[in-house]
């Protein structure tokens, strides 16, 4: 993937988005990493699309939220981009996501149909729908961008993309490794005994997703869960700063690791919602970001938990404050053969 195809800055915002929908322009390392990319641009609004592969589950077979919302940040965000004049980028300062439906393997692929509700001078706001290929909602998603200036580079080409490296292919083309989802008896383990046998003995993988993204758990109490995630150029959209979508990834990643922390064996959490508010971008330089997240609320059927991400020099690059519904049987559901969409709360 290209870092910095400073040409497309030099369009204005439909001309740059539709070059990535026409195949003229390069697409970044997050198309790479997952799939991810838009299949159409008009004034205002914009489609998405990005595969569901096998390493977007973990070792229980489900997919977080945390993958909707990094799907969701370039469905939003390119959706303001299409309004704006040559010179100029949005950079998302907060985006919300509600949670209808958990997504499963056989959804095939997300689709993000995106809109704008408002686009001003220095804020645009707009929306997103996330479905599946047939249509079932998914997730809503809605932002508040920053509207930017980009300092002129002179006259930049757009950089086309290469030919494909198929030697490896791109993460997400890759067999998941056999074994990463087998988990039966050991999912009636307690939160303790997981974050033991997964990232203190290594008896049990950690699965698919955890593979794909690079993260580590560091640390798990009662109602607080610490990742590290490393901030990688895998992460970026086309910037040398880590995109959104990706910082949303972690945050929810530490707000339902936290919520999981506090749950009886058997019990399953659902995702709700996920709010998050950005106050920096940290740069893709390899080092590691700390995400912890902490329970705030412990009702009988609603857990709340907030998190917060910091980079390698202890600077706050975001926050987060994410719900989920406690399904007292889903993991005896799960082993029983039971649907996973079947435990959406909705």
């Amino acid at each position: 993937g290209v870092i910095g195809n400073f040409g497309l800055a030099a369009l204005p915002g439909l001309e740059a988005v539709q070059a990535m929908v026409s195949g003229e322009a390069a697409l970044p390392p997050i198309h790479h990493l997952t799939g991810i990319r838009p299949t159409a641009a008009a004034s205002g609004s914009v489609t998405w699309e990005m595969p569901v592969t096998e390493w977007m589950h973990d070792r229980y077979g489900v997919i977080w939220g945390g993958v909707y919302a990094f799907f969701s940040d370039a469905v939003v965000g390119t959706a303001l981009m299409t309004g704006l004049p040559a010179g100029k980028l949005v950079t998302t300062s907060e985006l919300t996501l509600s949670y209808i439906h958990l997504a499963t393997p056989d959804v095939g692929r997300l689709i993000g149909h995106g809109q704008t509700i408002h686009l001003g001078n220095s804020l645009g706001l707009s929306e997103a729908r996330i479905t599946d290929d047939r249509g079932k909602l998914l997730a809503f998603a809605s932002t508040r961008c920053v509207v930017i200036d980009v300092p002129s580079m002179g006259d930049m080409p757009i950089i086309p993309p290469g030919d494909p490296i198929t030697d490896p292919p791109d993460p997400y083309l890759r067999p998941v490794p056999d074994g990463l989802n087998v988990w039966h008896e050991h999912a009636r383990y307690g939160p303790a005994e997981v974050f033991e046998k997964q990232w203190k003995t290594r008896e049990l993988d950690v699965g698919p997703v955890i593979r794909l993204t690079g993260h580590e758990a560091t640390n798990m109490d009662d109602g607080s869960y610490t990742i590290e995630w490393p901030a990688s150029p895998w992460f970026s959209a086309g910037m040398p700063a880590m995109y959104g979508g990706a910082i949303s990834w972690a945050l929810d990643t530490a707000v339902e690791g936290a919520i999981f922390s506090t749950l009886d064996p058997g019990e399953f959490n659902a995702s709700i919602d996920l709010q998050v508010r950005f106050f920096r971008p940290p740069m893709l330089d390899g080092r590691t970001l700390t995400v912890r997240g902490s329970v705030q609320h412990r009702g009988h059927r609603l857990r709340v938990a907030s998190a917060e991400m910091r980079d390698a020099d202890d600077q706050l690059v975001a926050s987060a404050t994410g719900s989920a519904m406690l399904i007292p049987d889903g993991v005896d559901h799960l082993i029983a053969g039971g649907a996973v969409h079947e435990l959406t709360p909705s």
